[in-house]
């Protein structure tokens, strides 16, 4: 599990440096995005206690793009169609789709401007992922 966390690390740090022609250290950030890592979790994510439960793989890697306004996603496989709700915490904004992970990535645009938002995914196996960010 965690050598293949590594080898995606690895992968997308030497896609960020093609893009970007600079050269990319997993200690900082690529200098030309302007990127936001969300950390995507099971939801929920602990039990009555507060502890977590147990490592999880978690099939969906998101971060939010700045200069786009949106959210890219990165799925490991073909999860079939996903439910996305997107929901500003700060103005009370809401939105829902239907996404389809056939093509390993999707992009989310986000449109209810500034605030703390919460990303909730549901698969079709009824799983639930979820995410936060501020924009």
């Amino acid at each position: 599990m965690i050598k293949r966390s590594s080898l995606l690390l690895v992968i997308e740090i030497l896609f960020l440096s093609f893009l970007c022609s600079e050269t990319v250290y997993a200690t900082e950030p690529a200098p030309c995005l302007e990127d936001t890592v969300i950390v995507i979790w099971p939801n929920p994510e602990i039990d009555p206690g507060g502890r977590p439960r147990s490592e999880v793989f978690v099939p969906i890697s998101a971060s939010y793009d700045s200069m786009l306004s949106s959210v890219i996603l990165y799925f490991t496989s073909n999860l079939g169609e996903i439910e996305v709700e997107v929901l500003n915490t700060t103005t009370g904004g809401y939105d829902a789709g239907t996404i389809d992970s056939q093509l390993l990535y999707a992009t989310v645009p986000i449109t209810m401007g500034p605030g703390h938002y919460v990303l909730l995914f549901t698969l079709q196996s009824g799983r639930q992922y979820k995410g936060e960010f501020n924009n």
